[in-house]
């Protein structure tokens, strides 16, 4: 991001990219959730505080020694549970509650000790490629700068969403070593380490690719704005709000409007505002 601010504190829609994913996993009503922080911890909590978690656990990762070392430092915070835990990045803003939601039943109705989510590219550069077995299974993620010219043509990748028994998770972890092109300790590795050990390991497909969409640089920022606007102002049109020039309208995602209002063109609607019913907006307005 070229930026002083740690990436999930910069703003989509009006609102810190970490608060996205929290308000996904919120709607699942967990027991408990751990965030794992590095730079500017303080200013990332305050940010996910926002999403009004039960049980938000804050650990702090002081030394990045990769995903897997992240997932670690969380231990303390599940210290005493028992259950299935869900691991997802931060800076995946579009994900949603019913894919976490999907992704938790198939892991249960599976009676699995993990399970990952997968989705295809035709062009599946930067991500890690799902290895499937004779059978069929999955038996290990390579990362794309570890991987074979053979496996970079596999086009079946890892989005980096998984829901794993506790009981299993945190030993797995501990197995893991820094054994490739990084130097660092992989969470992708746990796949591989369950299969081995006979672990009941399932995967579940996705077809969405938006979900998974991550954000590395402000012009990925800028097309996510561009199409969260897009499919706000859609939302509302189909709720009976009329805007007169839909591509100038900018209406956030706390923003509520009663039906049969009129937006007129070049309208900013940030924050919690909210709009009755029959309500007229003329053009250039900004609440």
């Amino acid at each position: 991001m070229r930026s002083d601010r740690a990436k999930v504190l910069h703003e989509l829609g009006g609102r810190p990219l970490i608060r996205y994913p929290l308000d996904a996993i919120a709607a699942l009503a967990p027991e408990r959730v751990g965030l794992v922080v590095g730079h500017q911890a303080d200013a990332v909590s305050t940010a996910a505080a926002g999403a009004g978690l039960a049980d938000l656990r804050v650990v702090v990762q002081a030394e990045q020694r990769g995903t897997g070392h992240a997932v670690a430092c969380a231990a303390t915070a599940f210290t005493g549970f028992a259950g299935d835990v869900l691991i997802l990045y931060g800076d995946v803003p579009r994900i949603r509650a019913a894919t976490l939601r999907a992704l938790l039943d198939a892991h249960r109705a599976e009676d699995a000790d993990l399970t990952l989510a997968t989705i295809c590219f035709a062009v599946p550069t930067g991500y890690g490629r799902i290895v499937r077995g004779a059978d069929g299974g999955v038996t290990r993620i390579v990362e794309e700068r570890d991987a074979t010219p053979a496996e970079r043509t596999i086009t079946e990748v890892n989005p980096g969403l998984y829901c794993v028994r506790s009981a299993i998770l945190f030993p797995l972890l501990a197995e893991l070593r820094p054994d490739n092109s990084q130097g660092e300790l992989y969470l992708t590795d746990v796949v591989a380490l369950a299969a081995r050990a006979g672990r009941r390991v399932r995967a579940l497909r996705m077809d969405r690719t938006d979900e998974v969409a991550g954000i590395n640089t402000r012009a990925e920022l800028a097309r996510m704005e561009a199409s969260l606007r897009a499919e706000l102002t859609d939302r509302w049109m189909a709720e009976g709000v009329t805007f007169e020039d839909p591509p100038t309208a900018y209406v956030g995602p706390e923003v509520t409007i009663g039906r049969d209002t009129v937006i007129g063109p070049n309208v900013v609607l940030r924050g919690r505002t909210r709009l009755g019913a029959g309500c007229r907006l003329d053009g250039t307005a900004y609440l």
